[in-house]
């Protein structure tokens, strides 16, 4: 067994980080203010990661936002299939937040509201995960693109204009099931477990800028069928576990384990009810790379992605007061 204690890469400074949030709240406003016309807007997967930031931003452009979502909603929300708010009338556009293999059950629900404009959310694993060892992950890939083809064949033949966005791993540093999950990991057992050197590159992407992209697609002059947004900074696999780490104010120490081991321990560490979101191939992808182009939606979009930003997660204890960070090796 390697260990990896080697220091996590340099953070910039205080003044280049604010300069930067405030670049990326500019691009954002002129995205949204681009796609505000007034229109309502209905959001199927309101409570999801992209769905916080994205409510956000079309209610400071003027939408009149309906939100739709399946779990407990308050005054002002609406279930998928249900009656909507008195006073909505027709909602022309529509961004789908939810799983994508859930939408085709809602596409007739939001055709008989006025549906004119549908931007869906879909995932880069509908390729990544294609071929992988894991058969959920197969059956994944397979539902993606079979609910890919099934919206874009309901929109053609109901005239409806619509794009497929495929965002890479999704981190909002707070509740993601990426950057967050690792955070959340390293806190507990002071270390974190790769495979091999874990050399593959990646692009997270900010929840806040898919949010911007949803948005600018609603009124987009020009709109292709699918746009992949990869996130605005490529590094190996190691160094987003570094940069997470280097946020909680923990010192990185990375745990290499060779293929062999990992096949012997991880059925292992099921049985005991840990890591049961990772598997086979999650560990194989870690020295594999997954790279996609976002000049497509940065030309038709003004998708501009931030760099790698991961923040210390808020964690709470049972009276909801937030707890320090934890210190420590990771």
């Amino acid at each position: 067994m390697a260990v990896d204690t080697a220091a996590a890469a340099p953070r910039a400074g205080d003044h280049a980080v604010a300069a930067l949030d405030m670049s990326t709240a500019a691009r954002m406003a002129t995205a949204v203010q681009q796609a505000a016309s007034g229109q309502s807007v209905g959001v199927l997967g309101a409570t999801s990661l992209v769905g916080r930031p994205l409510l956000s931003l079309l209610a400071a452009a003027g939408r009149r936002v309906l939100p739709c979502s399946r779990a407990a909603v308050s005054a002002g929300w609406c279930r998928p299939g249900a009656p909507v708010p008195e006073g909505f009338g027709a909602v022309a556009s529509w961004i789908a937040l939810c799983p994508l293999w859930c939408l085709p059950d809602h596409l007739d629900w939001i055709g008989s509201l006025g549906a004119r404009t549908l931007v869906a959310l879909s995932s880069t694993s509908v390729t990544t995960k294609r071929d992988s060892v894991s058969a959920s992950e197969r059956r994944v890939a397979a539902a993606l693109a079979d609910a890919e083809a099934e919206v874009a064949g309901w929109a053609g033949r109901h005239g409806v204009r619509s794009c497929i966005l495929r965002p890479t791993m999704i981190y909002d540093g707070m509740s993601d099931g990426n950057v967050a999950a690792i955070a959340r990991f390293v806190r507990r057992w002071h270390c974190f477990p790769i495979r091999a050197a874990a050399t593959g590159l990646r692009q997270p992407v900010h929840a806040a800028d898919v949010a911007a992209a949803c948005a600018a697609a609603l009124d987009a002059e020009r709109l292709e069928r699918c746009y992949d947004l990869s996130g605005g900074e490529t590094l190996q696999f190691r160094e987003i576990v570094r940069r997470t780490c280097a946020a909680e104010g923990l010192r990185p120490r990375l745990v290499s384990l060779p293929a062999a081991l990992w096949q012997v321990l991880l059925p292992v560490a099921h049985a005991v009810g840990l890591g049961r979101g990772v598997t086979l191939g999650m560990a194989r992808r870690m020295n594999e790379d997954l790279v996609f182009d976002h000049s497509a939606a940065a030309r038709d979009l003004g998708f501009r992605p931030r760099p790698f930003q991961p923040h210390a997660v808020e964690r709470h204890d049972g009276t909801g007061t937030r707890a320090g960070a934890a210190r420590g090796g990771c």
